[in-house]
């Protein structure tokens, strides 16, 4: 996983999918880049604008997608969230039932301590599944997980 922070406070992986790298991108990632008073705000906009520069195809899940509307709401408020989600332009891979049934078993058998939610099993099973390792993260849970 390469650093993007000397804190590792906004992360995103090195490696690529064929001849184009890839990166799943997190609700993490997304409320701190909205959220202009987030504490990792500036270093997931370079990590995010990094990501641009090499060439990275982002991507997220509607599970994400759902998770960061939630949290920004309740951060940011109901319009700035609005204003995301009218904005954004990340491609959106919808995860299906075995994708589903897929993470209900990863939680059920999962060792973490502070708990993995849904949407960050489905998150790490859609990476699974299309080979993708690198995440850009700033969410210390969901970087421990994806690792």
């Amino acid at each position: 996983m390469t650093d993007t922070t000397e804190s590792q406070d906004a992360s995103a992986t090195t490696a690529t999918a064929g001849d184009i790298p890839i990166a799943f991108v997190d609700s993490s990632a997304i409320v701190a880049l909205v959220d202009r008073s987030d504490a990792v705000h500036q270093a997931a906009r370079e990590a995010y604008e990094g990501l641009v520069a090499e060439g990275y195809r982002l991507f997220t899940t509607n599970h994400v997608l759902s998770e960061a509307l939630d949290l920004l709401t309740n951060v940011v408020g109901a319009e700035a969230a609005r204003q995301f989600l009218r904005d954004q332009r990340l491609p959106i891979y919808h995860v299906d039932e075995q994708d589903e049934q897929r993470a209900i078993a990863l939680i059920a058998s999962s060792r973490s301590t502070v708990g993995l939610t849904f949407a960050d099993a489905t998150s790490l099973i859609v990476m699974e599944k299309f080979g993708v390792a690198d995440a850009f993260a700033v969410d210390p849970n969901f970087l421990s997980e994806a690792s």
